[in-house]
């Protein structure tokens, strides 16, 4: 199976599993704002998120910051879209992180899209966040990782 299916079927089911989570957090508190412990000091959360990954808030954007989101969520998923279909077959690895980042790209702008925020469900002490959020980071660590590896390749 060529590997951009195998991507495409990833990407398709993380979406779905995280609006499944989503909807299942968001029926189960039924205040905004609240949350219900679930493991330890993990728990779920219903959280409207306006803010960047985790939470972070930019005080200098204002009230544009989530807009701002918006826009570059938009922008960065055409830019993955062209590296996956580039690292299909070049660097499978790498594209399975650039699959990652854009399953968290894009679960973030559709977030925006239908509510106007991002609905973060899961939250650890002060940060906020949702899958999508875990499937950025665990993109770029992949990205970041492998590209370091092909820097010391050519070094040596």
């Amino acid at each position: 199976m060529n590997n951009i299916w195998k991507y495409s079927l990833v990407l398709a089911f993380s979406i779905i599993a995280d609006q499944l989570i989503k909807g299942t957090a968001q029926s189960l508190l039924l205040e905004q704002n609240s949350t219900a412990a679930f493991l330890g000091p993990l728990s779920f959360a219903r959280l409207l998120n306006p803010n960047l990954i985790f939470g972070i808030k930019i005080s200098a954007l204002g009230d544009y910051q989530n807009l701002i989101c918006h826009l570059i969520d938009l922008l960065l998923i055409f830019w993955i879209l062209k590296k996956i279909v580039y690292y299909r077959n070049r660097g499978p690895i790498i594209g399975w992180g650039y699959t990652l980042w854009l399953m968290g790209v894009f679960t973030s702008w559709l977030d925006r899209v239908s509510h106007g925020y991002t609905l973060d469900y899961l939250s650890l002490g002060k940060f906020s966040f949702s899958l999508g959020d875990i499937y950025t980071v665990l993109g770029l660590v992949i990205i970041f990782w492998f590209e370091l590896i092909k820097i010391k390749m050519r070094k040596s």
